[in-house]
């Protein structure tokens, strides 16, 4: 048994937290159960590729308070689209808690059908396979009999208490791009605030092109389908949904009074203020600053481009950004306007307001 704590300062310790402890326990292991109050459409879509590229036998997925206060578009198009590909392969499925709101977190790992494993404590899916922006207190176990009482816990749920995805019929809840909530590096700045910067504009501005999977299938907004990282023991950690790493070619950044990348560090960092109303960092790096990306975390940038995307309806988590993507959005690129301040820009990515082709 072990205590798994999130490590976040001023309360900090040696020991593995629960992301660490979760991709150690998920190499292990064949087969894994899991329930989960609370899921989001990219850890859905990690969770499906982990299976897939390391060829595990089966997982099994309940999901505890989506039933009762209802999925958005991409949530639920994630969960379908894991559950189809379970299904198909006859390696397990996706069920929905229907007979009671279930709020725990109860994870279960399995060798030979055998669990030898478990995990349970405060972190949803979603903060296993993410960056905890809260801190999560969980518990690690390995004796032979909590660790059954956990799996069979798992399976019962799902039979008593739940339903298959398959069929299921949703409610949907529309929301505004809420992925940049709470992230670390990401501010909601005060409406004053943003609107001085608004005004602040110059006619200096740029139209950052965005490379559909036909131009970059496995760069820019579609790094998820690259390669993922592989470790000693062979197995292979994908890339997330919304890590994005835009470049950016010389004949833009070569246009006078584009953001340059530093010297002697070969990077310079800019603030950007968005049009829908998120403040964070950017960096300009490398050759010919080609490079465009969130500072603090690649995936900031790709929470805001893709999750416009995803809200608009335009693109279903887990599949390609395409040229017919950013179609159906009305938007090609988005804008990187200069303020008064060279260290202060703007960025504009509103539907319809590029030159799409």
């Amino acid at each position: 048994m072990e205590l798994l704590l999130s490590n976040i300062p001023p309360v900090r310790f040696s020991k593995r937290n629960t992301i660490t402890c979760f991709e150690d326990l998920i190499q292990d292991a064949d087969g894994i159960r899991i329930a989960s109050g609370y899921i989001s459409a990219d850890a859905l879509a990690e969770l499906k590729k982990i299976i897939e590229e390391n060829k595990k036998s089966f997982l099994e997925i309940v999901i505890g308070m989506h039933g009762f206060e209802g999925f958005t578009r991409s949530q639920f198009d994630a969960a379908r689209y894991l559950d189809e590909y379970l299904r198909g392969n006859k390696i397990g499925g996706v069920m929905v808690a229907n007979a009671f709101k279930f709020h725990g977190k109860v994870y279960s790992f399995l060798k030979e059908t055998s669990p030898f494993a478990g995990m349970i404590g405060s972190s949803n899916l979603s903060s296993i396979l993410d960056s905890q922006n809260h801190y999560e207190a969980d518990l690690f176990v390995d004796e032979e009999g909590a660790v059954k009482e956990i799996n069979n816990f798992i399976i019962q749920l799902s039979r008593d208490a739940c339903v298959p995805l398959d069929g299921y019929t949703p409610k949907i809840i529309e929301s505004e791009n809420t992925l940049l909530d709470g992230h670390e590096g990401v501010e909601k700045p005060a409406q004053e605030e943003l609107q001085a910067v608004l005004l602040d504009r110059t006619p200096t501005a740029f139209k950052i092109p965005i490379k559909g999977a036909e131009e970059a299938p496995h760069s820019n907004l579609n790094v998820f389908f690259g390669k993922g990282r592989e470790n000693k023991k062979g197995f292979v950690k994908p890339r997330h949904w919304y890590e994005v790493e835009l470049i950016v070619s010389s004949d833009i950044t070569g246009q006078p009074g584009y953001p340059k990348a530093g010297y002697p560090d070969r990077e310079s960092i800019i603030t950007v203020y968005t049009d829908d109303g998120w403040k964070f960092r950017c960096k300009i790096s490398g050759d010919y600053s080609k490079n465009f990306r969130s500072a603090d975390d690649l995936k900031i940038l790709g929470r805001w481009i893709k999750g416009r995307l995803e809200n608009n309806g335009a693109l279903k988590v887990g599949e390609p950004v395409t040229a017919d993507t950013l179609r159906r959005y009305g938007r090609d690129n988005f804008e990187l306007i200069a303020t008064s301040k060279p260290d202060v820009w703007i960025l504009d990515f509103r539907r319809g307001n590029g030159d799409s082709h």
